[in-house]
């Protein structure tokens, strides 16, 4: 097993928004906290997107699920006066980042090397905290990795969860 890239790292989430601008991946898990608590509203916002060249070559990924984008700015739907409305219930990928998990890896996310104003704030993270970190990036690589042999049961959830709101 490879040692992690991370080091000492130090990191605190200043909610700049600045990462809101990149696309991340909804897995499963995600969708499941959003019925769980009747959110249909977030559900509905997800779309099907053809995967980019890192997810299919890490993922061997045709297509993933995202966020709608805002039409004028790109930043995902969900950035409202540059605060996530949705920060409690926010993907998993979001809670992961600045970090990013590939093979048997944790390391930073090359997007947030340059562009992520968190990074060299507050306490350096503890073990423990590198171990939640590690489990949530595992989480997603493996649900990332069996996104196709679940991808019919989460078109049905976003198409159901649609109809839903614009019953509303």
């Amino acid at each position: 097993m490879k040692t992690d890239k991370i080091g000492n790292i130090r990191f605190s989430c200043t909610r700049c928004g600045k990462c809101c601008s990149l696309e991340v991946p909804v897995v499963l898990s995600d969708i499941e906290l959003w019925v769980k608590r009747g959110r249909y509203d977030i559900i509905s916002n997800i779309v099907k997107k053809k995967a980019s060249e890192t997810l299919r070559k890490i993922f061997n990924l045709s297509f993933y699920y995202t966020f709608k984008r805002k039409s004028s700015t790109k930043e995902c739907i969900f950035l409202k006066d540059n605060v996530c409305s949705i920060y409690s219930l926010r993907p998993l990928v979001c809670r992961l980042f600045p970090f990013a998990y590939s093979e048997d890896e944790l390391s930073i996310h090359p997007w947030a090397l340059e562009n992520c104003e968190g990074l060299g704030k507050g306490e350096v993270f503890s073990r423990r905290e590198l171990s939640v970190l590690r489990f949530l990036a595992k989480k997603i690589f493996i649900e990332l990795i069996m996104l196709p042999y679940y991808s019919t049961f989460i078109d049905e959830i976003v198409e159901k969860a649609r109809s839903n709101v614009k019953s509303q």
